[in-house]
């Protein structure tokens, strides 16, 4: 008779909100960052809350950040960096240094391969993880979710990926944290390449966000217990080019 075999209810298990910034086709700088938390319900109650305190209730994107809610934001930034339980992951790719799609042949094989190498990197040893992404266009024959949970699982050689989801960033305040974090990263290395200012709300926001992390700016590769932020370049390999599983 076969022995049935069962995981303990304290494995480690996880959520991870996926989502991009900018155009990976025409944009010099495209990101995607990966937000991981063993308790997402904790973080996601906690912003319900602050939504509930400050009565916003507007999707939080950077591309529609006024001045009038820079302290909205910010505030917002500041609930979701408080729970220390989360990881944050991110991918920037500076197309004029190295094209991920020049690499991959089309901006959809591209994205999956940033993505599948964030989520490489990301997932700790024996722990199984769902993935919530940004809802992307893409032609019928692009199987993104298929291709995505299978690839990482193929090459983690074990079940690390129970589901892919791709959602609208409007339906979870998860999505919108990881739009918005993505998002400030991303302005670092459009202003320092003269492509942004350095007053304007999205340039205020982008340096709270770097403040919080406890960090000048983002224009360094780094890695602490919550923050992996790394350049594409087109010999980036997860676990040898900055994101170190089991940390």
């Amino acid at each position: 008779m076969a022995k049935h075999l069962f995981l303990p209810r304290t494995h480690p298990t996880s959520l991870a909100f996926l989502d991009e910034t900018g155009s990976i086709s025409h944009d010099r700088f495209f990101a995607v960052g990966l937000l991981l938390h063993p308790e997402p319900s904790r973080v996601l109650r906690s912003i319900q809350k602050y939504r509930d305190r400050t009565h916003y209730y507007d999707e939080f994107h950077l591309t529609e950040l006024t001045q009038g809610a820079l302290n909205t934001y910010k505030g917002f930034v500041d609930t979701v960096l408080a729970d220390r339980d989360f990881r944050f992951f991110c991918f920037v790719a500076d197309r004029d240094l190295a094209d991920p799609v020049a690499r991959f042949a089309d901006p959809w094989t591209a994205y999956l391969k940033l993505s599948e190498q964030l989520l490489i990197g990301a997932i700790r040893p024996g722990e199984i993880t769902t993935v919530l992404a940004d809802n992307y266009s893409t032609p019928d024959h692009v199987l993104f979710k298929e291709d995505l949970k299978s690839n990482v699982n193929r090459r983690l050689r074990r079940l690390g990926i129970t589901s892919v989801v791709r959602v609208d960033s409007r339906a979870t305040d998860g999505l919108q944290t990881v739009d918005v974090l993505t998002s400030a990263i991303a302005f670092h290395y459009r202003r320092e390449a003269g492509l942004a200012g350095s007053r304007s709300p999205k340039a205020l926001l982008a340096d709270h966000v770097a403040k919080r992390f406890g960090v000048p700016d983002f224009l360094t590769e780094r890695k602490t217990a919550c923050l992996g932020l790394k350049m594409y370049d087109h010999a980036s390999q997860p676990g040898i080019a900055g994101f170190d599983r089991g940390e």
